[in-house]
């Protein structure tokens, strides 16, 4: 079956929930990004030649594009050069201070649980948009390439295996979890992929989105102690909207809810920026 689509996805932040910043100074991230770069398959051919184009004036000792180590100056760059290509982001962005110590149930002893939810609620959206692209004679043909940038402690055969329960669930109406279904006609189990970071230009394109985002709302990345939304801000063109012109909740995604936070100021900003109303926050 042909590809017309594919996502490239990757992560900013880590899956530890045992100990989780601010309340834990030296404990993990607060929150885990996980973003996806989409291009039509017709583009998926011109991405080394994207790297190359969204780092035209940055001197870099480095073969590949990482936003984290990037100068400020050059992450502002690098993002508003991206953002003018033929291309969709996502980005589900789950604040970790309300899951604390939780654990699965539903998953057992797989430790990437959370990982693989979120990329669950992440599918949700990419297969809706290309859904939407897809002429109608064309579904179930049509079919989304998905790109994993390998991370240690991930056995993506055991995403396979979820993937294959959620399709199960799915088509005999046994959902745990029935606000959202990934739409099926796109996927195929034959195009989940895992790929080297360096290996692959959409990966080192899909780290820049993560990395954008993550830098918004983290607070104490190192010696860096306050949030910085301007490069997320910069790929706004990018951001996938839903069928009603929404990014929130849409191309971008928030867990929990953004109403059941108890955020900072600084960390509401890139939300209010993507039309969030400042009356929505949790009081108190």
């Amino acid at each position: 079956m042909p590809v017309t689509f594919v996502a490239y996805i990757d992560e900013s932040g880590d899956t530890g929930l045992n100990r989780v910043k601010p309340d834990s100074p030296d404990g993990a991230t607060e929150w885990l990004i996980l973003s996806a770069f989409l291009v039509s398959s017709a583009n998926d051919s011109n991405l080394v030649s994207w790297v190359k184009d969204v780092q035209e004036g940055i001197k870099s000792k480095r073969r590949d594009l990482h936003f984290n180590k990037l100068l400020p100056f050059k992450k502002s760059m690098v993002c508003a050069a991206l953002a003018q290509k033929d291309a969709r982001c996502f980005s589900v962005m789950s604040n970790k201070q309300n899951i604390e110590r939780y654990k699965n149930k539903n998953l057992g002893e797989e430790k990437a649980w959370l990982y693989w939810w979120l990329t669950r609620l992440l599918l949700e959206r990419v297969t809706d948009f290309c859904e939407r692209l897809t002429p109608i004679k064309q579904r179930g043909q049509d079919k989304l390439r998905i790109v994993f940038s390998r991370r240690g402690g991930l056995t993506y055969e055991n995403f396979k295996s979820y993937l294959e329960l959620l399709r199960y669930q799915s088509v005999n109406g046994k959902l745990r979890l029935k606000a959202g279904d990934i739409k099926w006609s796109m996927i195929d189990l034959n195009e989940v992929l895992v790929m080297d970071h360096h290996h692959r230009a959409g990966l080192q394109l899909s780290d820049v989105i993560a990395g954008a985002f993550y830098e918004a709302v983290e607070r104490n990345r190192g010696d860096i102690e306050h949030c910085e939304p301007a490069y997320a801000k910069q790929l706004e063109p990018l951001v996938a909207k839903s069928a009603k012109n929404n990014a929130l909740g849409y191309g971008i995604k928030t867990m929990p809810n953004l109403w059941k936070m108890d955020l900072q100021d600084q960390q509401k900003a890139i939300f209010e920026h993507f039309g969030y109303s400042p009356r929505g926050w949790k009081s108190g």
